[in-house]
């Protein structure tokens, strides 16, 4: 689905170098979440480029959960990493990058709510986003999520079908 998103001259390349990693996690805000990055991506690399994604397991201790802002746990975390190629930020946009309507799109070509809604769907689920760029180089984008030492129960089965009651006509006269 992404490559039809983001068009044929962006090659994916996906890195998976964990065994599974289980988070707690909805399933529609994540894929919202890798399809916001992926296409912010493509918008960096006009001319065509790479954009990698990968994914792998981390360990926070509690000298960097204490230094970082968010406020983390100490933990195990999975890390994914969406890089491209492109065209790179500055300082002064990625300090802006998760604001609402914060964009450096012409009138009319963004909204500048994809990355602030990548901000805040990895917070909802107890994570947190860093970004890496530079001009010319690309840019990286990491999102952490807490590993659930779980894995996610099976789905329940399928209810047995229900018979379809059916109703009987009766025709009351009144023809002509």
């Amino acid at each position: 689905m992404l490559q039809r998103l983001i068009g044929e001259n962006v090659a994916i390349q996906i890195q998976l170098k964990a065994p599974e990693l289980w988070v707690r996690a909805d399933q529609g805000m994540m894929d919202q979440v890798l399809i916001n990055l992926a296409l912010n991506a493509r918008d960096a690399m006009p001319q065509g480029g790479r954009l990698t994604i990968s994914a792998k397991l981390c360990q926070l201790d509690a000298n960097m959960a204490t230094g970082n802002q968010t406020n983390l746990v100490p933990g195990r975390y999975a890390c994914v990493e969406v890089a491209d190629n492109g065209s790179g930020m500055t300082p002064e946009v990625i300090n802006h990058l998760f604001e609402p309507f914060f964009t450096t799109k012409e009138v009319g070509k963004g909204t500048g709510l994809g990355l602030a809604a990548v901000y805040g769907a990895i917070r909802q689920h107890h994570g947190w986003v860093e970004v890496t760029s530079e001009v010319g180089r690309g840019s990286v984008f990491r999102y952490f999520l807490p590993i659930s030492d779980t894995p996610p129960s099976a789905p329940p089965a399928p209810a047995a079908p229900v018979e379809i009651q059916r109703g009987q006509e009766n025709h009351f006269g009144g023809g002509r």
